[in-house]
């Protein structure tokens, strides 16, 4: 049996793993359809999948409060306490995939009159009707199987059958359009292919858990999903009340300065989160078994890390962001991509929801979701108010400081809970951390811009790779310093901690 640590790296790497497979062929895939069959059949997929994505709104709550719910019973080995809760779980979700075959049927039948292509009304209904199938597979099966994996730190498992399921549709329809097949069937692979994947992931899970179907479902997970929507919306709100705001108050063009900047933090932010993996079910064993030495230390390592790693990656962003889009933008003229001020306020707005993230995962863990509800609500409410105010004066520069001073607001608020609550830590530890994760970044950015001042990087890509690589450079020596200075501890339990999965996997 793998112990927390072996889980802990497995569900770290495998999620980093997943990530890039997603990346990567998130960027090969829609060309290959674009270029082989045309904008109007990728624009029709898009729009039905996103219109079947609106059907998320009904598993708001659902999955966190009952993955809480499942800490209890797994670590006690109760497999009929398992078994009622998933039996819950799953009536509700498939539930849900028979909203999804009736949103399906309405578009079938509704889209082709109102979509302005040149397809058929059969040809638009059965793009829709082959979409839906992932969509359907998702909710039948696929949800509640990921979800019980999680609780059960086992995410490493979804994350590989996540990889072979993009990697293998990439290939699949890179041979379809070779072959010259039609749109229609590459589509009905791709379902086919992640269609199959959950299947073998859900006979593992029978395999593995022995969960019986003949008991009474247990509601308790899902009647306790109001407080977690209420977190699930305030994350919704964060992620996209900037675009939308931008939309009704400045032109197309700045949200496109927007949106090129943003792209590349939320995907660094993205990267960042995949050290959270598997750590929340991790924590939730601990807590509910009573070892709080063994929280707390595991904690702290783990607060250390993310500190780091922001540290690390964002005081690199704050100065290769800029320089960045200057190459990116170099051949674009309608519009000035260089805006100083946002590079900075969207780097420190993310920088600051990255600190956030152990203390909003040990707040999940332990199911403290009621407990912290008006926090999620004053998050929202703050960006949304100060966005709105400032977008007519600021523009888009606006709408980051209502993300930026939510995020610090409700990022105060977790680690006041949690030092409180849940570590019963004095709060200056976390002060002295945010200090030394500000010297970490003052000191790189001093550096960095005293080499630019006597270096002169050529705008291009391989001047921007050289001055990235400088940087980067600067930042791992600074930070390596200033944590045997002042985190030697910590450095060392991370390296002990590197070092008994290296032991164990060997």
């Amino acid at each position: 049996m793998k112990s927390r640590t072996q889980k802990a790296f497995l569900n770290m790497s495998t999620s980093l793993l997943a990530q890039i497979a997603t990346i990567v062929c998130g960027l090969i895939t829609p060309r290959l359809i674009l270029t082989n069959f045309g904008s109007t059949y990728n624009g029709v997929t898009a729009s039905a999948t996103q219109f079947l994505n609106m059907l998320n709104i009904l598993t708001l709550g659902i999955t966190g409060a009952t993955r809480v719910a499942l800490y209890k019973p797994l670590a006690e080995n109760d497999n009929l306490g398992v078994s009622r809760l998933m039996k819950a779980s799953k009536i509700y979700m498939r539930k849900v995939a028979l909203c999804v075959v009736a949103m399906a049927t309405v578009l079938c039948a509704v889209y082709p009159l109102i979509a302005e292509n040149d397809l058929s009304w059969s040809e638009n209904a059965a793009l829709i009707a082959i979409v839906s199938i992932g969509s359907f597979t998702k909710y039948f099966f696929g949800l509640n199987n990921t979800l019980l994996l999680q609780a059960a730190q086992s995410t490493y498992i979804s994350n590989i059958g996540e990889i072979f399921s993009v990697v293998i549709n990439t290939i699949s329809v890179a041979i379809l359009v070779n072959v010259k097949a039609s749109i229609y069937t590459v589509k009905l692979g791709s379902s086919i292919i992640y269609l199959i994947i959950p299947l073998l992931i859900s006979l593992y899970i029978h395999k593995k858990f022995s969960l019986t179907n003949k008991c009474e479902p247990d509601n308790s997970g899902i009647n306790g999903r109001k407080s977690v929507a209420l977190h699930s919306v305030a994350n919704m709100i964060h992620d996209n009340v900037d675009l939308i705001t931008l939309t009704f108050f400045v032109s197309s063009k700045m949200i496109s300065v927007y949106t090129v900047y943003y792209t590349v933090v939320s995907r660094i932010k993205t990267l960042l989160r995949v050290f959270t993996s598997g750590m929340e079910a991790a924590f939730g064993d601990m807590w509910v078994k009573k070892e709080y030495k063994t929280l707390s230390d595991s904690f702290r390592t783990y607060e250390y890390m993310m500190f780091t790693l922001t540290a690390l990656i964002f005081s690199c962003v704050g100065v290769l962001l800029l320089p960045f889009v200057r190459v990116y933008t170099i051949d674009v003229t309608d519009v000035n991509y260089i805006l100083p001020l946002f590079a900075i306020l969207i780097t420190i707005a993310e920088g600051i929801h990255c600190i956030r993230q152990p203390y909003m995962t040990l707040i999940y863990a332990t199911g403290c979701y009621r407990q912290t509800q008006w926090v999620a609500i004053a998050e929202a409410t703050i960006n949304l108010v100060i966005s709105l105010t400032l977008v007519s004066v600021m523009g888009i520069s606006g709408v980051i400081v209502g993300t930026l001073v939510s995020n610090a607001f409700c990022t105060v608020m977790f680690i006041w809970y949690t030092s409180k609550n849940i570590l019963n830590r004095a709060l200056h530890k976390v002060f002295l951390r945010v200090l030394w994760l500000l010297g970490c970044v003052g000191i790189t950015v001093f550096f960095s811009n005293l080499i630019s001042s006597y270096v002169t990087f050529e705008v291009a890509w391989i001047g921007w790779i050289t001055q990235c690589t400088i940087v980067f450079g600067i930042s791992i020596i600074s930070t390596l310093i200033m944590s045997i200075l002042f985190y030697g501890k910590d450095f060392l339990s991370l390296l002990n901690f590197g070092l008994r999965v290296i032991k164990k996997e060997k």
